[in-house]
């Protein structure tokens, strides 16, 4: 499966990069799933890197789970 680059000149993607300069707490709903709350840490085509609090690694979010992103701050 290929990937498609990451587009910077996308609104989504200027907005969750500017969430993660600001270190903002975000929410991730994912498909069946309960909702993912952290801190997004970096983006790429495929996933989102989000750090649970208190957590010192950040875990991989599937894109294509993913329903909503809200942030929380």
């Amino acid at each position: 499966m290929e990937t498609t680059p990451l587009d910077p000149s996308l609104p989504g993607v200027r907005l969750l990069q500017s969430w993660i300069r600001e270190q903002l707490p975000i929410s991730i709903g994912l498909n069946g799933q309960e909702a993912i709350e952290g801190r997004l840490v970096w983006q790429d085509p495929e996933f989102l890197a989000v750090e649970w609090s208190g957590s010192s690694r950040p875990i991989l979010v599937n894109r294509r789970q993913v329903t909503v992103i809200r942030s929380l701050g």
